[in-house]
């Protein structure tokens, strides 16, 4: 037999030995042996997402941002330029409350320039009010005396007078998540929080009768005094909403984040959105408000305790499915006829009290893979016509 057919047969053979071992790999694994070859193979779908991952939105960007001296505004000239897009047109910013009516009239006008700056670049505010003062935590049960009455209208009295409008008000939000243990309500009741809602938006009302007020409460509740996360109970919110005035509120907000215990812990953690976010809490409390606009407000973070040796990372792709849930749970309030927005807190903290990076584009968030699940987690809000709001500023120091 010549050199040449020695060497043809032997491929011959060689190939219907492979093939047969292909054969019984599959008969026993339920895969072939080759598909599972490739499958250890280095891939290069992260690569492959870069270039196709897109936009942000399919609108351009809203121009001139970057030359905004205000940080909230400043902070969303980088997000456009990350996503290379037009993102959102609407950010939450956080103020508190005057005690005193020099200071009333002072965080007015400073409140006025804000509220200025955004309207220049068509951008509409969600003032959330904090019950704190300078002089502390704000007692929930003291502000339903009316003790702070005139110091809360000298406030609105006062922006008035610089120039605001109703439409620049966009919408305000009072005595946030007040079903959390870190406000100063021991004295108060769930019931209580009502009646100082009905305070200070009725006052807002008469200065600015137009302009939009909103409530949110935390998906979970806790008592006054227990600061352990994972004792949270999703109950009714309906005691804290039954006794608002009707037609003060045009739309119920709903607060809930995944959260994980530290390293050294025995791990457990809350990353379900339908448990975190929970829209039949949010259905239900909006339907007794007699409102069709509800809003999340939530987000994901990257990592965790990052003051400490128990610091606790979350991959990408962990992140990704969180926010596929939340995205699943817009889409369930939007089917039963609501109109649902999403605010996400996008905030790196890392280096603040909370030692948590909410951020994709800082920090430890700053690759490819955090950027690529926010973008693509927007667009898809876009394309359900869910509206996108964002919390995050950029630093002073």
């Amino acid at each position: 037999m010549k050199k040449v057919e020695i060497i043809f047969y032997t491929l011959v053979l060689i190939i219907i030995g492979a093939m047969t071992f292909d054969l019984v790999y599959f008969s026993l694994i339920g895969k072939k042996a080759t598909e599972r070859l490739t499958s250890m193979l280095p891939s290069n779908n992260n690569e492959t997402q870069v270039i196709v991952s897109g936009k942000c939105s399919n609108n351009p960007k809203i121009t001139d941002l970057d030359k905004s001296e205000e940080l909230h505004l400043k902070k969303l000239a980088q997000y456009q330029d990350n996503c290379d897009s037009f993102l959102t047109n609407q950010l939450m910013i956080f103020t508190d409350m005057p005690k005193d009516s020099k200071i009333a009239k002072e965080n007015a006008i400073n409140m006025a320039k804000t509220l200025g700056e955004f309207k220049k670049y068509e951008i509409k505010p969600i003032v959330v009010v904090e019950p704190v003062s300078e002089w502390g935590s704000i007692d929930f049960e003291e502000f339903g005396t009316g003790f702070y009455n005139d110091w809360i209208d000298d406030y609105f009295k006062e922006l008035k007078a610089q120039g605001i409008t109703d439409e620049m008000m966009g919408t305000w939000v009072p005595f946030p998540e007040a079903n959390l243990p870190y406000w100063n309500h021991n004295n108060a009741t769930p019931e209580d929080f009502s009646k100082i809602v009905n305070i200070y938006i009725g006052t807002l009302k008469e200065y600015f009768p137009n302009a939009k007020a909103s409530v949110l409460l935390n998906s979970a509740t806790y008592e006054s005094d227990d600061f352990n996360w994972i004792n949270g109970e999703y109950v009714s919110l309906n005691s804290y909403v039954e006794g608002i005035e009707d037609g003060l509120i045009d739309s119920f907000g709903i607060q809930g984040f995944p959260w994980v215990s530290s390293a050294n812990d025995m791990e457990s953690r809350i990353y379900d959105a339908r448990e975190f976010v929970n829209s039949p809490l949010a259905i239900e409390a909006a339907n007794t408000l007699d409102v069709k606009e509800i809003w999340f407000n939530t987000g994901t973070f990257s990592s965790k305790y990052n003051n400490t040796e128990n610091k606790v990372s979350v991959s990408a792709q962990e992140r990704k499915l969180i926010l596929d849930g939340i995205f699943k749970e817009a889409e369930k309030i939007k089917n039963e006829g609501f109109n649902i927005s999403v605010n996400i807190f996008a905030q790196d903290k890392s280096a603040m009290e909370e030692a948590t990076n909410w951020s994709y584009f800082d920090g430890d968030a700053d690759k490819v893979e955090h950027n690529i699940i926010f973008t693509e987690f927007s667009k898809k809000l876009e394309e359900k016509e869910i509206p996108l709001s964002i919390f995050d500023v950029v630093s002073e120091n």
